[in-house]
């Protein structure tokens, strides 16, 4: 914990049922932004860097590897596949494309007699858009209360 009592660097585990999620989060480390995913019952571990500000270009890649052991269990051996993925629209360009969607279509399909805010109904209308828009914001509540 720094001076103020926020954490800084910290280790946690996360119980799914009988499933778990370890994972390390620091400020300690700059620049540090690698995702290790495993245990997902295909034997393979997912590891990703950058997945959260990723680095220029119009492909990232994510690797998938399966370890194990020949023989007499004397030497590792390692399967790896490259999985290449479009990067042409990064997050906060998906982000700012979605608001504008959703905001147009708000101002197109809401009228305010018809929200119902105690149920998580901000905007009132039927298509896809304001739906989205609605649960998004819900999320958002959610998440500031906890």
């Amino acid at each position: 914990l720094n001076d103020e009592g926020v954490p800084f660097d910290a280790d946690c585990i996360v119980h799914f049922g009988n499933r778990v999620l370890s994972f390390h989060c620091s400020f300690i480390h700059p620049l540090n932004q690698t995702v290790h995913v495993s245990g997902t019952g295909s034997e393979y571990t997912a590891t990703m860097t950058d997945p959260i500000l990723p680095r220029k270009g119009d492909m990232l890649s994510y690797s998938l590897v399966k370890q194990g052991l020949i023989q007499y269990d004397e030497i590792t051996t390692e399967d790896r596949k490259e999985i290449q993925v479009d990067n042409s629209q990064v997050q906060e360009v998906c982000m700012w494309s979605n608001f504008a969607k959703w905001a147009r279509k708000i101002e197109e399909d809401s009228s305010s007699a018809a929200t119902d805010v105690k149920n998580g109904k901000w905007w009132s209308g039927d298509s896809a858009e304001v739906k989205e828009a609605n649960a998004i914001a819900l999320y958002s509540i959610h998440t500031q209360i906890v």
